[in-house]
């Protein structure tokens, strides 16, 4: 898939997020809800099926509702993010049990409504972070390890060496940032921000390493098929008269199954679609479904991905 433009929209969104978090947690509230909102976003447009608009805004309400709670209360725990979390999935459940027609599709629908919500809170993370003692510089060194990570996947080389390099210049660059700046080196190790970094970055190239799969994987499902008339065309001249009379008059019938079943799929995936959400055709995406579509969630991912992180390993060796 192409990641030049999605790489450099990471690095560049790791930047604004280190400028607003040490212009303020209001800026950085700012920019977590930006992210927050491409998450949500792009959950809707990845699954591509009636019920991610629902599952979309429920990943954008959870969000949005851990994002205001901590940041109103300028708590550096996760109390908010649990908190919401919890009734989020209840919820998500519960709207799939409501559901009054077949139970097709139930659990992809399910699936994607938690994960979406999960992905959603995850960035939440950051502000907490912020709000910790010395978490300014947690903060700028984790979207330093990003930023680093992201540069490199625009490079024309092979993914592993690239994510392999990124890590190792994510740490480099911690390591340099902690020599360099005063402010940086009176507050924080160096082993400390090399650790930051450097585990910020893995968990980005992570992100960029399942986004990519998961192309890969669309790539594959959205193959053209052999078309049922193609399938004659590949029988030798000689295979009809040597299999005789009759078997020559069952040949046609293999290929006029073979052309119905694609057509009542296609009839029926088109009908599943065309229902609102809670229908039975929850589960089956549309034919048209884009590998661009999963752009959205390449940018946004590794903040996703690394927010933990660098929350855990900042309050650890910061904090």
């Amino acid at each position: 898939m192409p990641s030049v433009h999605a790489s450099l929209a990471v690095a560049a969104l790791a930047g604004v997020l280190a400028l607003a978090s040490a212009s303020g947690s209001p800026a950085l509230a700012g920019g977590v809800a930006l992210v927050v909102l491409l998450i949500a976003l792009g959950a809707v447009r990845t699954a591509g099926f009636p019920a991610a608009r629902w599952a979309g805004g429920l990943a954008l309400v959870s969000g949005l509702s851990a994002l205001v709670w901590t940041f109103a209360e300028e708590t550096s725990e996760l109390t908010p993010m649990g908190a919401v979390l919890a009734p989020t999935v209840t919820l998500a459940i519960a709207v799939q049990l409501w559901r009054r027609h077949s139970r097709a599709g139930v659990v992809r629908s399910l699936t994607v409504s938690v994960t979406s919500c999960v992905l959603a809170v995850l960035p939440v993370s950051w502000l907490a972070l912020r709000e910790a003692v010395d978490g300014v510089h947690s903060v700028g060194l984790a979207l330093v390890g990003v930023a680093g990570v992201a540069l490199l996947e625009t490079l024309p080389i092979s993914r592993a060496v690239r994510r392999v390099g990124g890590v190792l210049v994510a740490a480099v660059a911690g390591g340099t940032l902690v020599m360099t700046v005063e402010q940086v080196s009176d507050a924080v190790p160096a082993v400390s921000a090399v650790v930051v970094t450097a585990f910020a970055g893995l968990l980005a190239a992570i992100s960029f390493a399942v986004v990519d799969r998961l192309a890969d994987e669309a790539t594959g499902v959205r193959a053209p098929a052999v078309p049922p008339d193609d399938v004659s065309e590949r029988v030798p001249h000689g295979a009809g008269h040597a299999t005789g009379r009759q078997g020559a008059s069952r040949e046609p019938g293999p290929p006029a199954a073979a052309a119905e079943q694609p057509i009542s799929e296609a009839s029926r995936d088109s009908d599943d679609d065309a229902a609102g959400p809670g229908t039975a055709g929850d589960g089956v995406p549309p034919r048209g479904h884009s590998v661009a579509a999963l752009l959205p969630l390449r940018v946004t991912l590794p903040f996703a991905a690394a927010g933990p992180a660098a929350y855990v390993l900042g309050r650890i060796f910061v904090g």
